[in-house]
């Protein structure tokens, strides 16, 4: 398994020593361990036009998954860091779990979860959650 992070916006802190080892038990217990994935955490600046270009979307988003599968290569995840602060305040969450909660969004929709059904939306909820736990 390989697992790239790439971040644009350094103005907020990433935690590579606990979301590294959290993707890595996501993708084990997916059977995805054999994969290739990586992890862009960026700002509403860098995902408007991903998210107008990709999804028809001209407005920010907190996370974006791109499936590019080939071979071992899995896909890119765009994580919001802005966006991650932001629902971290509203919740009342630390936003480390914002971000971890956000990148392991991203991760499932890479391994084929879905949230465009209430049904698909509460699977994947609650898998995403387990992971958190």
């Amino acid at each position: 398994m390989s697992i790239a992070i790439t971040q644009i916006d350094k103005r907020f802190k990433i935690d590579t020593k606990r979301i590294v080892p959290l993707i890595g038990r996501v993708m084990r217990d997916e059977s995805a361990s054999d994969r290739i994935i990586d992890i862009i955490y960026c700002r509403d600046k860098d995902i408007i036009p991903l998210n107008l270009r990709f999804k028809g979307k001209n407005r920010s988003t907190d996370v974006l998954a791109f499936d590019l599968t080939d071979g071992k290569y899995l896909g890119e995840i765009y994580v919001n860091l802005e966006i991650a602060r932001r629902q971290a305040i509203e919740n009342k969450v630390p936003y480390i779990e914002e971000v971890s909660r956000l990148t392991i969004h991203g991760v499932l929709h890479l391994l084929g979860y879905r949230d465009n059904t209430p049904a698909n939306k509460s699977k994947m909820w609650s898998r995403q959650e387990s992971y958190l736990e």
